[in-house]
């Protein structure tokens, strides 16, 4: 650490506070202008995170230099302190960048001792903001990752491309499945037909009238009637771009689970990400298939569409710089959901999270068959991702951090997390027990899982994480050490129809009770070491008889429910079917998969 021997004066609200040395940690030789040192403001004081993590996460590689003074009694002195309490930082601008002065405790001495760090002008604000309601960013495409739409012209090509396919095809079994793909296409064009002509449907004997739904136009702000009907047992939404013109009829097919995934992204009692879209279609229909998405605007805010829901010409490649656009983001804390990876920038795709296109009509069972359907995988992706980066940026970066002193060394710190890092890997997508190519659109199925046939999609997820977190031989056999944990703390006694009255431990060779009041303890311990959280939801029955009733959910899925004559009793006995769930599925998958615990 060298002292560069320059006396800088600070100076907040237009008064000399006092004055700091200036010591270069790293080569950098930086000055601020005319040796002065204005501090325009104070940050936002933080509610849970340490001012040094946060800068640290978006400005690692930006630090500074370190500021340290001799005076304990000036104004400085009064402001280092509270930086200290109140977990800000002093600002200063400096052109487009904002300098952070990062309180630091001294270990020697009882004086203003500060980290610099340049930080992109209000990214930090916006991050800080982030960190504390532990929120990430997620890009969603639309066509083929959330819906299908076709319109009249649409359909009419597909068919003749069908038709010409048929007349050309030798195999007779490939002959099979294209007739009956155009089979599909033909009957949805049969009930988009109806719809322009008749503004009704026939289906299944039952006559479906237009509904006139009132839409603002989100630039414009002018309110309109768009006539639309919903088949909501087929997942089909039919309606029209433009009210007025019957040709922007549009048949959308909304892909099953994503329910599921919306409820995850925006809760009623947490917001878990902030929303984005990136799509290459036109505009109003762009908007239009968002509406249908999210009719009660949860994910994104009305005042919020016009940027939040992001166009591209499909000549261009997608990215996050273009999806923000004008808006403050760190590319470390977004990741994406799209079918596609080779539409988005180079430098964007390791943070795309590639899900199977959807094929409603190539590969109508493709969905239904799948006992965890696509977008539920991908709902515990995004779960255990956040999970994962916050789970590192408290247990790692904060604690580190929390125990740093003014004279330590800037490299002795642990790298910030990045959503990158805990992305299921190329090859390591599991629908139904099908690994998938994530390399584009048209995925290949490889191998089968047992554990993927489960219900209970958080699992699935759970039993991968060696793919996404065996990076290193140490987490390999973390991995192992959890598989065992797991296995020994979740497996039930007794077998068939025989009640769950307890699990055992093995340990040293002695066998141990795990009792009923441990089981919501070692649920717990499991969804830390899978990264996922574990919820209840408690109920009353209304009968004569007092129960309450239980649910718990695993990474968001619902893995056991339980009733007692008390809350407790409740929770416990759900805790307690959970864990005989997960620990059936994880002995069944181990025991044909033996690999998976035998890393090495």
């Amino acid at each position: 650490m060298t002292e560069l021997g320059l006396k800088c004066k600070v100076f907040y609200e237009h008064n000399c506070v006092g004055e700091v040395n200036i010591v270069d940690v790293q080569g950098t030789d930086f000055k601020f202008p005319n040796n002065e040192i204005i501090i325009h403001h104070l940050s936002v004081n933080s509610n849970r995170c340490l001012p040094h993590s946060v800068a640290h996460s978006i400005a690692s590689s930006s630090f500074l230099c370190k500021l340290e003074s001799s005076e304990q009694h000036s104004e400085l002195f009064h402001l280092y302190i509270d930086c200290i309490k109140e977990l800000k930082t002093a600002v200063v601008l400096l052109g487009e960048e904002e300098v952070h002065l990062v309180a630091m405790v001294c270990k020697y001495r009882n004086c203003p001792c500060f980290w610099c760090y340049a930080v992109p002008s209000g990214l930090y604000s916006v991050c800080l903001r982030m960190l504390d309601l532990r929120c990430l960013w997620i890009v969603l495409d639309l066509d083929e990752t959330l819906l299908v739409g076709n319109t009249m012209r649409s359909f009419k090509d597909k068919i003749a491309s069908l038709r010409r396919r048929m007349t050309r095809e030798t195999d007779p079994v490939r002959k099979s499945e294209i007739f009956s793909e155009m089979e599909l296409y033909e009957e949805d064009q049969r009930l988009l037909k109806q719809y322009i002509d008749r503004d009704s449907v026939v289906e299944n004997g039952n006559v479906y009238n237009v509904q006139a739904e009132v839409v603002t136009m989100y630039e414009s702000q002018k309110r309109i009637l768009r006539p639309v009907i919903r088949l909501l047992d087929r997942s089909i939404v039919l309606t029209r771009i433009n009210p007025e013109i019957r040709d922007t009829s549009v048949l959308v097919r909304l892909r099953p689970a994503w329910e599921d995934l919306r409820r995850h992204l925006h809760s009623k009692e947490r917001k878990r990400f902030e929303v984005y879209v990136c799509t290459m279609a036109e505009r109003n229909y762009a908007l239009e298939m968002w509406r249908l998405l999210d009719p009660e605007a949860r994910l994104i805010e009305p005042k919020q569409i016009s940027t939040r829901v992001v166009c591209v010409k499909s000549v261009s490649r997608k990215s996050l710089h273009s999806v923000f656009q004008d808006q403050k983001f760190h590319s470390e804390m977004a990741m994406v959901i799209d079918d596609r990876l080779k539409v988005w920038e180079d430098v964007d795709q390791p943070r795309v999270q590639v899900v199977p296109a959807f094929s409603p009509y190539r590969a109508p069972q493709a969905e239904t068959e799948n006992a965890v359907p696509v977008l539920c995988v991908a709902r515990n992706v995004a779960c255990n991702v956040r999970g994962c980066f916050f789970k590192e940026f408290d247990e790692n970066l904060s604690r580190r951090v929390s125990g740093l002193f003014y004279e330590d060394e800037v490299k002795n710190l642990p790298s910030p997390p990045d959503v990158r890092t805990y992305l299921m890997p190329e090859g390591g997508w599991l629908v139904d027990g099908q690994g998938c190519d994530l390399s584009g659109a048209d995925s290949q199925h490889t191998h089968k899982n047992s554990l993927g046939q489960s219900t209970v999609g958080a699992v699935s997820v759970g039993l991968s994480l060696h793919v996404m977190e065996s990076k290193s031989r140490e987490a390999r056999e973390r991995f192992e050490s959890d598989q065992q944990n797991l296995l020994e703390g979740s497996h039930p006694s007794g077998t068939g129809n025989q009640s769950y009255r307890g699990s055992r431990n093995f340990e040293g060779g002695k066998e141990e009770l795990l009792r009923p009041s441990m089981y919501v303890e070692k649920l717990q311990e499991i969804g830390k070491r899978c990264h996922l959280e574990v919820e209840y939801k408690f109920s009353v029955g209304t009968g004569d008889n007092l129960q309450f009733s239980a649910e718990v959910f695993f990474g968001c899925e619902k893995v056991g429910c339980g009733r007692g004559k008390t809350e407790k009793d409740a929770q416990q006995k759900a805790a307690g079917d959970a864990l005989q769930k997960l620990g059936n599925k994880c002995v069944s998958y181990v025991s044909s998969h033996p690999e998976a615990i035998n890393l090495d």
